[in-house]
């Protein structure tokens, strides 16, 4: 059987050994609530808090801001939902029965947020939803997120870095006209945490959602920062755990884990370039072996950085092969030993065309021929070599087999 070379580090990555270790503390004898009022569960207590301190530490916050979550997705959720439920009953409370709640965000966010912005505007008539449109290389339409703030927002939600193409926004800059606006602004950092170095206060961002299994913390984890203050009503009630914001006895183990990782993280820092350094040799590679191919990079092969600001991450490489299909390129390359995705892994095995490359205006049938290929600190620039041969041969030979010309 061939080594598998895994290539879907922003599907999800391999959790590291540190927090893999936390979390059999927590999930073996000491299993007790952190609820209890007794010495096991005092002890269960600390963990749970020195997780928070821990995941705020890493993100420059106040302990108090965070929040364990399930996932990135819930931590979405709970901000954009959970903001605007606060404003529903702060408007029930005060009868303002004819106001408008105007959401913004832009096309190509992460299902997490579009969907859960477009459902908010399906079941309530007062809330209206904008979605700023973004241009051919990905960023978004600055000219027409001027006019949408024009609009009056209450809720703005902005990711920080794509998890299709990675470009990266400037979720500062956009923050502070959100603001001058007079709205909330959210960001989705699930896809930037893992790979760049940020603060909450410095961005000045009113709620920002994380996932533990993308900066290899364990699955079934995840944490919103929501800035003191902020109004955010809890979507998940009962008997009023994480300081009211989310219901349900925590999983403390999830949560141990969570933190570790994160601790992890910041002693690493953000200098070790291990998984960077192996993109960019697997994207060197590729562009040789196969000139057919699109990279989806803002400009190509623009530089990494325009005017001192990150355009895009490199640890996220798509690729769209002309005349390809990815669904059913994806077989061979597994039988071949690398892992993938097409797209976005949250719809993988979905047909279908990537509504962010749709956005960009990508003609639908290069689309459909477009693979994801994202690597994290495990992943070495060897095995990033072997893996641009062997994607190389497979897509060649799956297209010569179906007649194209290469």
């Amino acid at each position: 059987m061939n080594k598998t070379i895994y290539l879907d580090n922003a599907a999800t990555t391999r959790i590291c050994d540190e927090a893999l270790e936390e979390m059999r503390i927590f999930l073996g004898d000491e299993f007790a609530s952190p609820l209890g009022q007794y010495d096991p569960g005092f002890r269960a207590n600390h963990a749970l808090e020195t997780a928070r301190k821990r995941v705020a530490q890493l993100i420059g916050a106040d302990p108090m801001e965070i929040t364990f979550t399930s996932s990135g997705t819930e931590s979405d959720n709970l901000f954009i939902r959970g903001s605007v439920y606060s404003r529903l009953r702060e408007m029930k409370n005060h009868e303002a029965k004819d106001e408008e709640i105007v959401i913004v965000t832009s096309a190509t966010e992460h299902a997490a947020v579009l969907k859960t912005c477009e459902d908010l505007a399906d079941f309530f008539d007062k809330i209206r939803l904008i979605k700023v449109p973004v241009l051919s290389d990905g960023f978004l339409d600055e000219k027409a997120y001027a006019a949408a703030l024009h609009e009056h927002p209450f809720l703005v939600s902005i990711m920080h870095v794509n998890n299709e193409t990675g470009i990266v926004n400037d979720i500062k800059k956009y923050c502070e006209e959100a603001h001058r606006a007079g709205a909330l602004f959210h960001t989705d950092a699930v896809q930037s945490v893992p790979h760049m170095r940020l603060n909450v206060k410095d961005i000045g961002a009113d709620g920002l959602s994380a996932s533990g299994h993308k900066l290899h913390g364990p699955k079934g984890s995840g944490f919103l920062y929501i800035k003191r203050g902020t109004p955010v009503c809890p979507i998940i009630t009962g008997g009023g755990q994480e300081r009211e914001m989310r219901s349900g006895t925590p999983g403390v183990g999830a949560a141990a884990g969570l933190g570790r990782a994160c601790e992890v993280l910041a002693e690493r820092g953000y200098e070790d370039d291990t998984a960077a350094e192996a993109a960019k040799l697997f994207e060197s590679k590729i562009r040789e072996l196969m000139p057919f191919a699109r990279i989806n990079r803002p400009g190509g092969a623009a530089a990494k950085e325009v005017s001192g600001k990150i355009k895009y991450i490199r640890e996220i490489v798509s690729v769209s092969i002309p005349g390809g299909e990815s669904l059913s390129l994806l077989p061979d390359l597994d039988m071949a030993g690398v892992c993938c995705s097409a797209g976005a892994a949250c719809s993988a095995g979905k047909e279908g065309v990537s509504h962010v490359l749709k956005a960009m205006g990508m003609d639908d049938e290069i689309s459909k021929g477009t693979l994801r290929f994202s690597f994290s600190r495990y992943n070495t620039c060897e095995e990033a070599a072997e893996a641009a041969d062997l994607v190389s041969g497979v897509i060649i030979k799956n297209l010569r087999n179906h007649g194209k010309n290469i």
